[in-house]
């Protein structure tokens, strides 16, 4: 009985994709990743701060993480491996406060969610006097977004977002994608007691797939936005972002990596980057 129940599972799991153990990058899922060099021996006085863009819709607004609860198969799967009724749960993911706030970091970073003028941001804050280089990021769940129009229809983007250049469409199947990289700016945010020194480079990247148990091969893919910038400057310095698509999976002709944005960073070329006034709360 129970190896007939289980056969019937394995055949339902493969043709829905809703079994316990799937792998988070099997669903709607974006790795945000952000590196900034430049800093480690840096002396400094006083609390130094930094923030980069946070992943959120151009409108500002966060991802829902999944909330799949167990279906009848799943609870009596998880009865039949005598899970206690109070662990019979469907798998939990983090939203963007649990996993990003408040947490320390190596070189005695600490992390926290700010609201500035321009919206949500994402910063860190130490008072050491030598300071390190900030490597850190995190892996999101989430219920759903749209890899094809991530801009128009919700999907996270590095936010702040503004000066969006024109985006161009092109037929794709039953849906459309990008004929080309979208471009827009952002802001990063380095406080004056970095005044005067060395640059400091940024290197922010959202990548986002959709679930590929939801989609035909065909339309199974991921979108990419990437931040680079060279700065010396302190307060909110403006920085250029692009955004690239891999529609379907192997199709790389929009990669962000292969752009002259990316061969313009790493051939030494600063960031065309903006001063801008500071004004920043910290989210409780």
């Amino acid at each position: 009985m129970v190896t007939s129940v289980l056969f019937f599972y394995v055949v339902y799991a493969i043709n829905t994709g809703t079994y316990l153990n799937r792998e988070p990058v099997e669903r709607y899922y974006f790795e945000y990743d952000i590196k900034v060099t430049g800093l480690s021996g840096k002396e400094v006085g006083g609390t130094t701060v930094i923030m980069v863009p946070i992943p959120a819709s151009k409108e500002g607004k966060f991802f829902t993480p999944f909330t799949q609860k167990p279906d009848f198969i799943q609870r009596f799967l998880l009865k039949i491996m005598h899970k206690p009724e109070q662990d019979r749960i469907g798998p939990y993911f983090e939203n963007i406060s649990e996993t990003l706030d408040n947490k320390e970091i190596m070189g005695n970073w600490v992390t926290f969610i700010a609201e500035t003028d321009k919206g949500h941001m994402l910063g860190f804050r130490t008072n050491e006097t030598r300071l390190e280089d900030i490597s850190y990021g995190g892996c999101f769940v989430a219920d759903y977004f749209d890899i094809f129009d991530p801009i128009n229809n919700g999907s996270p983007m590095l936010f702040p977002v503004e000066n969006m250049s024109d985006v161009y469409s092109t037929p794709y199947g039953d849906y459309t994608k990008y004929a080309s990289n979208p471009k827009y700016n952002t802001y990063i945010y380095l406080s004056d007691n970095l005044k005067g020194g060395e640059n400091v480079s940024f290197f922010v990247y959202l990548t986002a797939n959709n679930d590929p148990y939801e989609w035909p091969e065909k339309y199974r893919g991921r979108y990419n936005n990437l931040l680079l910038a060279k700065v010396n400057d302190t307060g909110y310095v403006k920085v250029r972002t692009i955004m690239g698509q891999e529609i379907p999976w192997g199709n790389d002709s929009l990669e962000v990596m292969s752009t002259q944005y990316f061969s313009d960073f790493y051939a030494d070329e600063t960031s065309d980057n903006v001063n801008v006034t500071p004004s920043y709360t910290v989210v409780a």
